[in-house]
């Protein structure tokens, strides 16, 4: 009779997940291991436990479905006017401080 050999590896890694399960996380898909656990999803990649939490959730399921060209283009959109709007808030950030700035600058040489 063939003695079973343990083929497993990365015993810490398989420790650490135990302990997630045993907290009350769930297992969502064992192709790639995906594990769901206070709101933040983990995968195991490259033997490594990586988490994604809130809109980078979305990212793999949308860049795997194939859309419709107009559904894809709503998309891209959507994702360019955030865009837009992130950098303006950010220039207006930079502004904002840069003013400060100058004024500070001026209260010290004046």
């Amino acid at each position: 009779m063939e003695s079973t050999q343990d083929k497993r590896v990365l015993h810490a890694l398989r420790e650490h997940i135990d302990e997630l399960l045993n907290a009350g996380a769930v297992i969502s898909s064992r192709e790639p291991l995906t594990i769901v656990t206070a709101g933040e999803t983990l995968k195991v990649k490259h033997g490594m436990l990586v988490g994604f939490s809130q809109i980078l959730d979305m990212i793999e399921p949308v860049a795997d479905h194939e859309w419709p060209e107009a559904l894809r283009q709503m998309a891209v959109d959507l994702c360019i006017k955030q865009l837009d709007q992130a950098i303006e808030a950010l220039s207006r950030g930079n502004a904002t401080a840069e003013t400060h700035l100058a004024a500070d600058n001026s209260f010290i040489s004046g």
